[in-house]
């Protein structure tokens, strides 16, 4: 599921490529050191167009200069130059005077790394406009769609078919940037996904608890979990997503799915999460589901529905604020469909009503509603009929639940109608006087009373 496994192959192949020139350049200026030399701009700015062709890399010009000339490590003679880019990055590109030669052509991140010797690089870049490479990157960063303002970078190298960076961003986070040679849109991994001890790519311009720490606002965004206690990296998918896992203060656990933008994308119970990465491991998810079964079990008599939750499950929900729940009972036969808000009033919906909500029980089945029912039905003075059959009627405009029953007497069935957040219904219908409603009274032994 991870990026990570699809690259790990490459990324144990990984060699860092320092340049080595065989030809005597002098050392590029230092920061306020004399201004570049106006023949050696002049001279770079008239061969920098079709280098930038040749070399087919993606500069629109913007100054240039060339280093000098010297014996290449095939004793071919070559000049060296220096390109700056509107686009950012810039490069050191070297032209043999051997024909059909290729050019050799390094970014200004790889001319940064210092010699083997541990001296500076003779052909680190020093352009006004390349005095910061690791800004250059701003714009591949941008390409992969992560949401970083780079602050620094460095150069790791190549694999076969892609050239890697380590990049940190303003707000704490690190990325590990994979750029195709080939051209290409880049892809840009958490750090945490090479986080291992083994892995032959290492992120060093930032910590673990740097790319980790925006996650308790990250946490408290989804509105289950306001205090984070602990807290780990778990994934990254192909999408650029990273799954992150909290255990929260008031003994909750969830999965957090995070885009590649940064934002919440989505929030997974831990007893519902054990298909990612392995599941949870900062709470245990039986006692997970436990605790949650007394969590669930206050929310709702909290509603007014009397349920000791002996097992739950989620129904999908596009707003991360609300669980929406069926509860089974150890107290009662019926269980229901609980929609708990962060904020404001919880219902619990029995498994007939829930229906018309546009959730089906799965727990409860609806037999175990009809001494419910009967006990609603006596309340209206119906107490003759014994419930023999329910179902889901419709679902009203102003949003009231119909649900209708037949007897087992075989005496007239009835519709009763249940006003919005009422545990109990508010009048009993008859199924003549609903006949031209929801195509009427469909139960078998009250469609042959209508």
């Amino acid at each position: 599921m991870s990026r990570l496994s699809g690259f790990g192959l490459a990324a144990a192949a990984l060699v860092i490529t320092l340049i080595t020139a065989t030809a005597s350049f002098a050392a590029p200026p230092p920061p306020g050191a004399a201004a570049i030399d106006p023949a050696m701009r002049t001279a770079g700015m008239k061969a920098a167009p079709g280098l930038i062709t040749e070399a087919n890399v993606p500069c629109t010009l913007a100054d240039a200069r060339e280093l000098g000339t010297g014996t290449a490590a095939d004793k071919s003679q070559t000049t060296i130059y220096e390109i700056a880019c509107k686009e950012g990055l810039g490069y050191i590109i070297g032209k043999e005077t051997k024909a059909g030669a290729p050019l050799l052509t390094y970014n200004c991140l790889q001319t940064s790394l210092p010699m083997a010797d541990g001296k500076p690089n003779t052909l680190a870049c020093a352009l006004p406009a390349n005095a910061n490479p690791a800004q250059g990157l701003q714009p591949i960063v941008a390409q992969s769609g992560r949401n970083c303002t780079v602050d620094k970078a460095r150069y790791l190298g190549p694999t076969p078919d892609k050239q890697v960076y380590e990049v940190s961003c303003q707000n704490g986070q690190g990325l590990v940037l994979l750029v195709p040679i080939a051209g290409g849109a880049p892809e840009a991994d958490n750090c945490l996904a090479y986080g291992g001890a083994a892995g032959a790519i290492k992120c060093t311009l930032t910590t673990a608890d740097q790319e980790i720490a925006p996650l308790d606002a990250i946490a408290a965004s989804s509105g289950k979990c306001a205090a984070v206690k602990t807290k780990r990296y778990v994934l990254t998918t192909t999408d650029g997503s990273d799954y992150f896992e909290v255990a929260c203060g008031d003994g909750k656990g969830y999965m957090l799915q995070v885009d590649h933008t940064g934002k919440l994308a989505d929030t997974i119970a831990c007893a519902e999460a054990f298909q990612i990465g392995g599941g949870c491991t900062l709470t245990d998810a039986r006692q997970a589901l436990t605790q949650q079964n007394a969590v669930y079990t206050d929310l709702s008599k909290k509603a007014g529905f009397d349920c000791a939750v002996s097992k739950y499950a989620l129904f999908p929900s596009t707003d991360p604020t609300k669980d929406i729940v069926e509860v089974a009972c150890s107290n009662r036969p019926d269980g229901g469909v609980g929609i708990f808000p962060a904020h404001g009033p919880a219902h619990v919906f029995d498994c007939l009503r829930s229906q018309d909500e546009g959730y089906k029980c799965s727990y409860t089945p609806v037999e175990a509603l009809f001494p419910h029912l009967d006990a609603e039905l006596k309340a209206k003075n119906k107490g003759g009929c014994v419930v023999s059959g329910a179902r889901p009627f419709a679902r009203g405009d102003d949003g009231s639940d119909f649900v209708e029953v037949a007897c087992a007497d075989g005496g007239p069935g009835w519709v009763l109608v249940y006003p919005v957040g009422a545990a109990s219904p508010s009048e009993l219908r008859n199924c003549v006087e609903v006949a031209k409603l929801a195509g009427g009274c469909q139960l078998p032994s009250n469609r042959k009373k209508t």
